[in-house]
């Protein structure tokens, strides 16, 4: 008498494998959109400096304050309000406000806008601290606005005066 082996019935497929297939995909597609990350944007503020590009280039003594903004996702454009705030007499004032100001992000850097416009004129050889401030909103590609803010943190001094005569 022959020996025979049964086929094991776990290993026989009863849906056809490109219904199996399909059902995967269909799954990570829900699942992947379902997870998208939250839409998040930073304000880098550097800390005000003396611009020697501006000396060089255009014989301007002047502070300077450059902003990064950077999100997670594509930005159309950046808005900002910018001060820079300096120590005058052991307090704390404004030494100047900057109008609203619009960076655009780039083809090649969607997620990044960069203010690099952004200085006033000061009395060389003067030594002040100084720190920049800024705060405005972020205009998404998908139309969100998020809100974004951001400080130089401490202050450093400059060896030039915003406001002095």
């Amino acid at each position: 008498m022959p020996i025979t082996i049964p086929k094991p019935i776990l290993l026989l497929p009863k849906v056809p494998s490109v219904v199996v297939v399909g059902l995967l995909a269909a799954q990570f597609l829900i699942f992947h959109n379902g997870d998208a990350p939250e839409s998040k944007c930073t304000l880098k503020v550097e800390q005000p400096h003396y611009s020697t590009s501006l000396k060089e280039s255009q014989n301007v003594d002047a502070i300077k304050l450059n902003i990064t903004s950077t999100c997670n996702v594509p930005q159309s454009y950046t808005k900002v309000n910018a001060s820079i705030q300096k120590i005058e007499d052991n307090r704390e004032v404004t030494a100047r406000t900057f109008l609203s100001r619009t960076a655009g992000s780039s083809p090649k850097f969607s997620k990044t806008a960069v203010f690099r416009n952004i200085f006033a004129a000061c009395a060389r050889g003067i030594k002040v601290a100084y720190r920049g401030t800024a705060e405005g909103y972020v205009l998404l590609k998908n139309g969100q606005k998020i809100a974004v803010s951001g400080s130089s943190g401490k202050y450093e001094a400059a060896n030039c005066s915003i406001g002095a005569q």
